[in-house]
């Protein structure tokens, strides 16, 4: 008589055996495609799409700008480096706090970009006036505690990302009001920044639960924004 068989593995079993490199891919698609709790159908593939053309947006959004501080190798006084080292700061805590929630890469890729393009015009800021500011160091500071901090620490992080890159704006929008300059800021990079401020608050209540701080700073960084296309449509730099 033939001995009888072990019964069968279990699924969760057979996950728990499978290659590392499997559930390492697994996880990456996971993070690519999959949406929030609230996500379903049609309506989680539109706000992925959004979301994807934001961050394609979003990869040239301060171009101009920098393309004119190259240009022109000087830096406007109005500009503000504080507003550029909370933008940068700001979106590195956004970053680091959707990927440590576990939100898709589409909600949060244009962040990156524009932490990036804010890093450069905060750097060229100085380098034309000369002039190292402290504030500087802030987007590496942040950096280093979103990544060490524990969970709860980084909701508190994430609270205060929301305050500081939605009011990161207002030492710029006030600096233009002084100066009746538009500070070196491009239409164009409002326009579409108070555009993309509006999809996000979509893609937040379909991909990423919407999550209530999320939704107030972009509702509020969407109005930040409008402020300055209204400044860079009616006022110019002067010429010195």
């Amino acid at each position: 008589r033939l001995p009888t068989l072990p019964p069968l593995l279990s699924r969760a079993s057979l996950q728990r055996c499978a290659p590392a490199s499997m559930e390492a891919s697994r996880v990456a698609r996971s993070l690519v495609l999959r949406g929030g709790s609230t996500a379903a159908g049609s309506t989680a593939v539109g706000a992925r799409l959004v979301g994807w053309v934001l961050t394609a947006a979003a990869t040239t959004l301060y171009v101009p700008m920098i393309a004119e501080l190259v240009r022109n190798q000087k830096a406007p006084e109005s500009m503000s480096a504080t507003t550029w080292s909370l933008q940068a700061t700001g979106f590195v805590l956004t970053v680091v706090f959707h990927v440590r929630m576990g939100f898709p890469l589409s909600t949060f890729a244009d962040f990156a970009a524009l932490g990036v393009q804010a890093l450069i015009i905060l750097v060229l800021s100085m380098v034309y006036r000369k002039k190292a500011n402290p504030i500087a160091a802030l987007p590496v500071a942040g950096l280093t505690a979103a990544i060490v901090a524990p969970l709860d620490g980084l909701k508190a992080l994430q609270a205060a990302s929301a305050v500081v890159t939605t009011w990161a704006l207002l030492p710029q929008i006030v600096s233009n009001f002084r100066s009746r300059s538009r500070g070196g800021w491009s239409a164009t990079a409002a326009a579409l920044s108070t555009i993309g401020n509006a999809g996000r608050l979509f893609t937040t209540i379909t991909l990423a639960d919407s999550n209530v701080l999320l939704l107030a700073q972009f509702a509020v960084a969407m109005l930040m924004n409008g402020c300055l296309l209204v400044q860079s449509l009616v006022w110019d730099d002067p010429v010195e």
